[in-house]
């Protein structure tokens, strides 16, 4: 260490979220198992929460052997695990199939407990006061090239503020560029950064539809955006 940056003055908190990703991924692996299908952050935090959800309810998800293993963790706290599982590759985000959450093939060591994940945040004592249904939302079987109205349907009502926020800043770059707004993103793209609700250019990578040369050209302007909406 230098003894003389911020980190090193004044070290971040940081907690390890390793048994939170395992829940985390656990309860993906078991809906996708039981269903068939694969559903947004919203709904997998609701199970694993233990929130009783028309939704949970209608597929059942009520009776897998995570529903509610994860009660002690905030609503905020597994968003910020979910960041990290993405970034890392451990996790991936469908935008192609309205933001459902897929495992990779870099989950396995999470899962196992051979990857640690750590954060730089406070773990809470108790359940939190997350408000709102999540990122992610309504799961539905995946399509190719979803429409608006029905991507921006599986959000919460913050993920449709920044989702809009997102789309008229697009607009914005499209008419200075004289581009096609597609060019700059896909409506499914910025479906899931506003469902991710992004904090660092590290979360962004992890989104389908960002590379690197868009991460470069735009990366900073979406944080911009999102974190003003948040």
């Amino acid at each position: 260490t230098c003894g003389n940056c911020d980190n090193c003055l004044n070290p971040p908190q940081v907690w390890d979220g390793t048994e939170a990703a395992r829940k985390l991924l656990s309860t993906i692996y078991r809906v996708q198992q039981h269903s068939g299908i694969s559903f947004g952050a919203g709904h997998i935090m609701d199970i694993l929460r233990g929130k009783p959800t028309e939704k949970v309810t209608q597929f059942g998800h009520e009776q897998l052997s995570t529903f509610g293993l994860g009660a002690a963790f905030s609503e905020a706290q597994l968003r910020g695990v979910l960041r990290q599982l993405i970034a890392t590759g451990a996790l991936a985000v469908d935008a192609q199939a309205f933001n459902t959450l897929k495992l990779t093939d870099g989950s396995r060591a999470v899962l196992k407990g051979e990857q640690a994940v750590m954060l730089r945040e406070s773990l809470p004592t108790a359940a939190g006061g997350g408000a709102g249904g999540g990122a992610g939302g309504k799961a539905r079987r995946g399509k190719p090239a979803p429409k608006a109205s029905a991507v921006a349907a599986t959000l919460t009502d913050d993920g449709q503020r920044r989702f809009a926020a997102l789309k008229a800043w697009r607009a914005e770059v499209a008419r200075e560029h004289n581009l096609p707004a597609y060019v700059i993103f896909h409506d499914a793209t910025l479906a899931a950064i506003a469902a991710l609700a992004p904090q660092t250019l590290e979360d962004l990578q992890g989104v389908s539809g960002i590379g690197a040369k868009k991460l470069e050209a735009y990366g900073e302007d979406v944080l911009r955006v999102s974190l003003s909406n948040l």
